[in-house]
Parts: structure tokens; sequence; C-alpha cells
């Protein structure tokens, strides 16, 4: 519910929570790769229902993304989390402040979108290997990305995101499966859960608009960089 309403990332409270239950690293996110193949498309649909898609960027930067997702899954078996921690938490941080200080309509200019456009292409490598490694806080880095290589507001950042999320997602959890890591008791809870606070958190991020996004977005962006950067 908090990561389909933020884009603040679901894994920063249930990996810690499979962890305490004896689930090793590589199991536990296998766990959350399946679980976002099913509850990202509900938000995604939630979000983006009624809007004019830009399928071309959707498509282009997926497969882009697919790249990272493959290193994602090399990370998962052999980095470790703390390093890439410390990084993405001050990265987090480094977008929640530009985004609290951004003006409510504040918007890219077509001169700003023309200039960041390839840039955007570029990061969905990267994007695409955080998601697969850990995913926390990878909604505001895209919502960031989007902002100013497509002037997207919060709720179409978030849309595109989960959409995009999807393959990666679906690969990710197949190529960690075939390495054996996976719990089916686990997986299906995990599924479960993850669908009902998908929907009831994008159908209300949806109904209180963007104003209210973006507060969500500070608030729990906020605290996941400090906890990510603090390895609270």
């Amino acid at each position: 519910m908090l990561s389909s309403m933020s884009g603040g990332g679901s894994s920063i409270i249930a990996i810690p929570v499979l962890l305490s239950l004896g689930v090793s690293f590589p199991v536990a996110t296998a766990a959350m790769d399946i679980c976002a193949m099913f509850w990202v498309v509900v938000a995604a649909y939630n979000y983006l229902h009624g809007k004019k898609i830009n399928w071309r960027f959707l498509i282009i930067y997926a497969l882009l993304g697919l790249l990272g997702v493959w290193l994602g899954v090399f990370a998962v078996l052999n980095i470790s989390q703390r390093i890439l921690n410390l990084t993405v938490g001050t990265i987090i941080l480094v977008l929640v402040i530009y985004t609290y200080f951004r003006k409510p309509n504040q918007s890219a200019s077509k001169a700003e979108i023309k200039k960041w456009d390839l840039w955007a292409y570029i990061t969905a490598p990267f994007v695409g290997f955080y998601e697969t490694f850990f995913g926390s806080g990878n909604g505001i880095i895209f919502s960031t990305i989007t902002h100013k290589a497509k002037g997207f507001d919060f709720m179409t950042s978030l849309g595109y995101y989960y959409a995009i999320a999807c393959p990666w997602c679906a690969i990710s959890a197949i190529l960690l499966i075939q390495k054996g890591c996976w719990n089916t008791h686990i997986d299906i809870a995990v599924v479960l859960g993850s669908l009902i606070g998908s929907y009831v958190g994008s159908k209300y991020a949806r109904y209180k608009g963007n104003a209210f996004i973006k507060l969500a977005f500070v608030i729990i962006g906020g605290v996941l960089g400090l906890k990510m950067l603090l390895g609270l």
C-alpha cells in the first residue's frame, strides 16, 4: 500500500521481515520480485486508466532496463547490500529534497524535456539493476527522471514506473528461481498481501490526487533514505 502510493518501495519493509524469519536474502528478493509481477499491474492500471500512454517510451525503457536486471541478479548473489544502501540512500534523500522544494505547478519546459529525453533512456539499465537488487526508492528515482525528460506529474510517473517494472520483476524472478531461490508458502503469502495493498493504495492515491502523492512521496522517501543511509 505504501509503495503504490509513493514509489518508496515495499522491499524496505518486507525484506527485513523475511530475513528476521530466517529467509535468505536471495529467496527474500525473489519473493518480492514474484509478488511485484502482480501488484505493479494493479497499480499501473489504476494510475494510467483513462490516460494517453506513450507506448514507445514505455517499451524502449523497459527493454533497455533488462540489461540492468541481469546484472542485478548477479549482484543479489554476490555484492554487499550495505554498499548499495549507502549510495542509494544518499541519492533518494537528494531527490526527496528536490521534490519538496519544487513548486507545486512547476513542470518541465519543452526545451528541458528535449534536453533530458536521451538521458532518460541512458538511466534505464541503472534503474533496472537497482529494481532487481533491492528496488526500494526506485519509483522516486524514476519519477524525478520522467518529470525532467517527459514532463510527467507524480501520478503518471508512478503509473509508467509500475508498468515498466512488471517485465523487469518477471525476468528477475525467473532467473532467481532458476538458481533455486524460491519458497512456495512465502511466495503465495506475499503475492496475496501485495495485491490487496496495491489496489487500496493506488485507488486512494489517485482519488486524493498529485498533492497527496507528493506528500507521501516526500515523507516515505525521506524515512526510506535515512533508514538506508544509517542502516537502521
